[in-house]
């Protein structure tokens, strides 16, 4: 057996059989994740219950009806008789709080190109409630409005010649759709919450979002399994005079090297397979699994493996590396994304988040699992995070001679 393959196996063992190390590397961060989503997760959207009463009975009336029930906000209770639904809308019975009236010759209306009205009513108590349904009503028909539009028009485009002359001027029949499609839609808004940055929709979102929950079990396997566990294994050889007895042996440093990183990438890819399978099986997030995933975690695994053992050489003594590395991993955890947006950070502080290798590993991780990033788009991360990881193994090449000798 090679001598680094003897260490990484030594390594491995050790590490499933200490129980605080389990503990720490597998079931804090489970504790974690769901004293989190309790705390912002926000719980179920509110559903509404609204009455409906259709006077018209006609087709659009019917489809309105059923797009309105489906957009999970609202939940329709139909009414035959107007009197008995204000009345039922009024005394809050069935936990009703508004009535929507589609009246006689509402689908005629939208048929023959006239417009077509409904009334709504909100029962009168919780101004919250008023406000919400009220805006969601308003948006809802506007949407329905600008869908009908869009099917009349594209109805009419469809007997539309190839060209039409027009003042002289030949004009095509996809301009002329264009030009139809932006009476449907003639302008866009976006709105947005300016608050601040200690507590935004934003930062809430970033726990909401299930599929970012998948990206923070990612990172905090590279700060705490990675880069803590490489140096408590190399403090822990110290500690007990297992460096000096491996440097007795016929390892070069970079096989003895070689092994407590092979060791430590070996665990942390279990650990991680075990973290997001509890991730998944528990949250169920909807994300995208890609192959993009994989250079990714392996840069991420080495980056974190290395520093771990940087920060462990450069520190005076075994129990200084272990509570610098402990250190630097916490304070890494707010600097990183996993808990909030680093756009939140004041400037100098956002600046230093934006160059550690673990900001990056976040976002490229948050792309692919929530927006489908390619290989392509990872490639740039990915390689910042490989470099990183050769960076820190060199310094920890040089400085580990320095450190066996002195144990």
């Amino acid at each position: 057996m090679r001598p680094w393959v003897g260490i990484a196996k030594k390594d491995a063992l050790q590490f499933f059989r200490s129980k605080s190390t389990l503990f720490w590397t597998l079931a804090f961060p489970l504790i974690m994740m769901l004293f989190f989503s309790a705390v912002f997760g926000g719980g179920e959207a509110a559903v509404y219950d609204i009455a409906v009463v259709d006077q018209d009975g006609g087709e659009m009336a019917s489809i309105l009806v059923k797009a309105l029930n489906s957009t999970g906000i609202v939940a329709v209770h139909r009414f035959e008789n107007l009197e008995e639904a204000r009345e039922a809308v009024r005394l809050g019975e069935e936990d009703l709080v508004g009535l929507l009236v589609i009246p006689r010759g509402f689908t005629a209306n939208l048929s023959q190109g006239f417009t077509a009205s409904v009334m709504f009513y909100v029962r009168e108590g919780d101004p919250q409630v008023q406000q919400v349904l009220t805006s969601f009503m308003t948006g809802f028909v506007e949407r329905f409005n600008e869908e009908y539009r869009k099917r009349m028009l594209e109805y009419v485009s469809a007997y539309l010649p190839p060209n039409v002359s027009w003042g002289g001027y030949q004009v095509s029949r996809e301009m002329i759709e264009r030009w139809m499609l932006s009476f449907a839609k003639p302008s866009n808004i976006t709105v947005a919450l300016l608050s601040r940055r200690e507590v935004t929709a934003e930062t809430a979102a970033y726990w909401e979002n299930k599929g970012h929950w998948v990206s923070v079990m990612f990172a905090y396997s590279f700060i705490f399994s990675g880069m803590v566990g490489a140096a408590a294994v190399l403090a822990y050889e110290k500690m007990l005079g297992g460096l000096k007895r491996i440097r007795m042996s016929p390892a070069s440093v970079w096989e003895i090297l070689a092994g407590k990183v092979a060791g430590e990438l070996l665990t942390l890819t279990l650990s991680q397979i075990i973290l997001v399978v509890a991730t998944v099986a528990i949250l169920r997030p909807e994300v995208n699994w890609s192959l993009s995933l994989i250079p990714l975690i392996l840069a991420g695994d080495l980056a974190s493996a290395s520093l771990g053992l940087l920060v462990a050489e450069a520190s005076p003594d075994p129990k200084a590396a272990t509570e610098a590395t402990v250190t630097v991993g916490v304070l890494l955890q707010f600097f990183s994304g996993m808990y909030f947006p680093v756009q939140f950070l004041p400037g100098p502080l956002r600046a230093f988040a934006e160059v550690l290798p673990f900001t990056k590993a976040v976002e490229a991780l948050d792309g692919v699992l929530l927006r489908g990033f390619t290989l392509s788009q990872v490639a740039g991360p990915a390689l910042y995070l490989g470099v990183m990881a050769i960076i820190f193994t060199a310094l920890a090449v040089a400085l580990f001679p320095r450190w066996a000798r002195e144990g």
